[in-house]
């Protein structure tokens, strides 16, 4: 276990990254419980620094010794620290008493993906404050064979709840952070991606889409409110997913996964 500086400094640096300026000074992101470090380690991430409890490390259980070997093997520097430290840290949450610090991934580029997957179908998120709900799309996207997630604006994939909620797959699934859906749609119309838009109402019902080769961006709005009368204008196509009457909306998590499984399955033979 490292003694090269104290847990208190690691404390520090893990407050500072829960906001977008910390996470940029840092140059990496939280990482909290057993199964997202997991993935993390797996997914090549380098974790520089951890808090855990003694009680925690020294526990006995398999998993338990399993993580902090891969720990060790990696030259991560391992703190004991406080149980109430880390209880504030943690939230209460009962998902293993273990947190720290992930580099950030490299950013992605859409030229190179677009090189290597031409056919690929992208989920972005405008207008998306919930760190929650971005973590969330995340893993969607990741399990449903989206090629990258397109952050727009406010939305926050590396926040350390949206980490949390994709349960690692930030580190898995290459990410696009821009300023604004003018910038994401800069980019791709260069790289003559379709652009899709999820609306309640008023789009081509999801059962009738049809695509043909070429790669595709799905894009949704708020939870709350979608996307706005500007955001709908500049793209293609605008699609909604058929509901019954008595009901006007799905989580937004549950619209994309559902909107890309629909994607996937509009291409024309």
């Amino acid at each position: 276990m490292s003694t090269k500086t104290s847990w208190s400094r690691t404390a520090a640096e893990l407050r500072a990254s829960a906001t977008r300026a910390g996470r940029a000074r840092l140059g990496c992101c939280y990482v909290e419980g057993t199964r997202v470090f997991e993935r993390a380690l797996r997914a090549g991430a380098r974790v520089r620094s951890v808090l855990t409890t003694s009680e925690f490390r020294t526990s006995g259980d398999e998993r338990t010794r399993g993580l902090f070997a891969s720990l060790e093997h990696q030259q991560s520097e391992v703190f004991d620290a406080p149980r109430e430290v880390l209880a504030e840290l943690t939230g209460g949450r009962s998902i293993g008493a273990v947190v720290g610090l992930a580099d950030l991934p490299e950013p992605a580029r859409l030229p190179d993906l677009l090189a290597t997957t031409p056919n690929a179908v992208f989920l972005g998120a405008v207008g998306q404050d919930d760190p929650g709900n971005a973590g969330a799309l995340v893993r969607t996207a990741h399990a449903l064979g989206a090629a990258a997630f397109l952050a727009a604006g406010a939305v926050d994939p590396f926040h350390p709840k949206a980490v949390r909620t994709s349960m690692g797959s930030v580190f898995r699934l290459p990410i696009l952070q821009l300023p604004d859906l003018a910038s994401v749609l800069t980019q791709l119309r260069a790289g003559s991606v379709q652009t899709l838009g999820s609306v309640t109402s008023g789009g081509t019902p999801l059962p009738n889409l049809e695509l043909g080769d070429g790669p595709v961006a799905m894009l949704l709005g708020s939870e709350a409110f979608g996307l706005s009368n500007s955001h709908r204008g500049p793209l293609d196509e605008l699609v909604t997913i058929p509901m019954p009457a008595a009901v006007d909306s799905l989580s937004i998590n549950a619209a994309a996964a559902v909107l890309l499984y629909g994607v996937q399955t509009a291409r024309k033979p």
